[in-house]
């Protein structure tokens, strides 16, 4: 095991200051509690503020990055050229990442010095002892101060804005629904960013909570099962249990758990391939049940005016009766699924349904 003085920050994602394209946040964790740390430009207000008056940006480790990020910002269209931009971006923000974690380490193990416990509930989790940090150039290399009761920072669970909740007219108040705290929700098991395995009132459920870069996506996925819910029609996906309402409003929703076979489509038609699932698994019979199980979910969508909008053989999940389940209303599109200009369209649909039927080797 590393003693205490090896152990790294684990580097957790990457934002903008708010209202900024110019000035960075990383995000950390270290001994479980989580650091901001700022890389400001003075090109924006919101950054701007944090830059003293005589502080030579243009020379400094973090001003050359930061520069070259937003050059490489500018977008030229689709094709290899600007997917080569996208990973340059992904590499400089990646090295901008480890050269503030080597800056703070010292700080972080003087703000975060033991190891507070792993988290048992969504509320451990999403709201541990959080700080915020900035790295400015010395000479040749970071340095790290801290920042108090700075506003700059993008609110990592933002809740489902008011006017989203009444327009989908979910009253908490009187809604049939689960509402529960944060507290009340029981972590088993971590799936994918800030999606778990959960425990509410002795009953296995999904959560999925916000997350800033990704901001959208609760609200989106509350509306589209709220509207499946009062229709009343039965389709081929979760259900929805209820919602996770935190000192700000909602921040997560609250899903069946699925007993299931298969996480996904993908792994079952990928293993089959590559020999580690066996191919009674994936029959010619099973893949054109698969087909118009997944057909039929979409039309049904498409009925109540819901576009899938992420359609990917990753968000079906095979159950334990062998039945597909679609996933995943969250408003992704995945790079190689459905074209960026047929994004969020029923042109858009068709593309990424002939190229789940594609993988599953089906007619569409």
């Amino acid at each position: 095991m590393s003693s205490p003085e090896h152990t790294r920050p684990q580097y957790i994602g990457t934002s903008y200051v708010r209202h900024s394209d110019s000035s960075i946040v990383f995000s950390f964790t270290f001994n479980n509690a989580l650091f901001s740390v700022v890389a400001a430009s003075p090109d924006d207000e919101a950054g701007g503020a944090l830059v003293p008056t005589d502080y030579n940006f243009d020379d400094s480790i973090e001003g050359k990055i930061l520069d070259e990020i937003l050059d490489l910002s500018v977008h030229d269209g689709d094709g290899p050229w600007n997917t080569a931009k996208q990973e340059a971006t992904r590499r400089l923000k990646k090295q901008l990442a480890d050269l503030a974690a080597d800056a703070c380490l010292p700080t972080m193990r003087r703000l975060a010095p033991t190891q507070i416990p792993a988290a048992q509930t969504l509320q451990d989790n999403l709201y541990p002892p959080t700080y915020t940090l900035q790295v400015l150039t010395e000479g040749d290399k970071l340095t790290c101060c801290t920042l108090d009761d700075y506003t700059g920072i993008p609110e990592r669970h933002p809740p489902v804005p008011e006017e989203r909740l009444r327009a989908m007219e979910l009253d908490l108040d009187t809604t049939d629904l689960l509402v529960v705290k944060p507290s009340q929700v029981i972590l088993v098991r971590h799936l994918h960013h800030l999606v778990w395995r959960v425990m509410v009132d002795g009953e296995e459920m999904i959560c999925k909570a916000s997350l800033d870069l990704f901001e959208h996506a609760v609200s989106d996925e509350l509306a589209t099962y709220l509207k499946i819910r009062t229709a009343g029609v039965k389709l081929r996906v979760p259900d929805l249990k209820g919602v996770i309402q935190s000192h700000r409003g909602v921040i997560g929703i609250l899903l069946a758990y699925i007993l299931h076979k298969h996480h996904s489509l993908h792994a079952v038609l990928a293993g089959v391939k590559e020999g580690t699932v066996a191919p009674s698994e994936a029959t010619p019979s099973l893949r054109q049940k698969w087909a118009r199980q997944i057909r039929e979910t979409l039309a049904g969508l498409h009925s109540l005016r819901i576009l899938w909008r992420d359609l990917k053989t990753h968000n079906v999940l095979i159950d334990n009766n062998s039945d597909a389940v679609v996933l995943d209303f969250g408003g992704g599109n995945t790079v190689g699924w459905v074209d960026n200009d047929k994004y969020a369209t029923m042109e858009g649909e068709e593309q990424g349904l002939r190229k789940i039927m594609e993988a599953l080797g089906v007619q569409a």
